[in-house]
């Protein structure tokens, strides 16, 4: 199996139907990044082993996607969450490449073909100054500052390192039969550091990533078109965001788990940008 590029196909947050390559650049592969001939045969490209978000569910969860025609649906590339009323909480290999111009966020329904679907344009853009140090895909994160705020509900951001028992993640991700109009979440185990290092060697910062999956087993994973969106703390009244979605070989396989950017980490740095932002 040649890891790098099924790493690579991970990466690609979300070629959703009509983007093609347009969408592979968005999601920050390398020109260079080959897709395998046997690419569909080899994983799934989902949120695995989930089911639909329900209305209110994550009012957090907004989809990030290019500015032009073409429905919300058809424009969809990445995932983000709403950390206050007019800032997104994004994976920095979304928008790595990007201006402020190239983005616009959809919120305000779980199905991307609603007509209650509100885009927002992007004001500015805070791509992390560590991103890919000490290695790559360390400090995956990214900040969106919006036109206008949003009438949603934000979600709070962890604040220290933790160990857990089940997360859930959700987002626009391809089901294997095709993208999804309405966001998918599924529950996904906690993956200690100790066994996130050893299922991808020297490959992951514990510090600034986490992992989440179901080791022995697969079946549960996020994928293709969920990158940049949440996970998070099990609902109820303190739910948190966790982490972000960011990599992984190939999706749901067994000893291969999601990882993601890991927010209790980037805290303080989130809070010193947006405190700019502010001034």
């Amino acid at each position: 199996m040649d890891r790098t590029r099924k790493q690579a196909i991970r990466l690609g947050a979300g070629v959703a139907a009509g983007l093609g390559a347009a969408a592979i650049a968005w999601a920050g592969i390398a020109a260079n990044a080959e897709e395998p001939a046997d690419a569909k045969g080899d994983f799934e490209t989902m949120i695995i082993g989930g089911g639909d978000v329900t209305d209110g569910q994550y009012p957090w969860l907004v989809g990030l996607g290019s500015p032009g025609e073409g429905t919300p649906y058809e424009r969809q590339f990445c995932g983000g969450s709403v950390i206050a009323e007019d800032v997104v909480l994004t994976a920095a290999h979304c928008v790595e490449e990007s201006v402020a111009e190239d983005l616009v966020v959809f919120s305000g329904a779980i199905d991307l073909e609603s007509e209650d679907v509100v885009e927002t344009a992007v004001a500015d853009l805070h791509v992390a100054e560590d991103y890919n140090a000490p290695v790559a895909m360390s400090n995956d994160w990214a900040l969106l500052k919006l036109a206008e705020p949003l009438d949603v509900e934000p979600i709070a951001l962890a604040t220290e390192p933790e160990e857990y028992d089940l997360l859930e993640t959700a987002g626009w991700g391809d089901t294997g039969e095709g993208f999804p109009t309405t966001a998918q979440w599924v529950e996904v185990p906690f993956v200690s550091d100790e066994d996130c290092e050893a299922a991808y060697p020297d490959e992951v910062d514990a510090q600034t990533m986490l992992c989440a999956g179901d080791l022995e087993n697969g079946g549960v994973d996020s994928c293709q078109g969920d990158s940049g969106g949440p996970i998070m703390t099990p609902a109820g009244e303190e739910q948190v965001l966790v982490g972000i979605v960011s990599w992984g070989y190939g999706c749901a396989e067994a000893g291969n788990p999601g990882v993601y950017g890991e927010v209790a980490d980037f805290n303080d740095a989130i809070e010193e940008v947006l405190a700019g932002w502010e001034g």
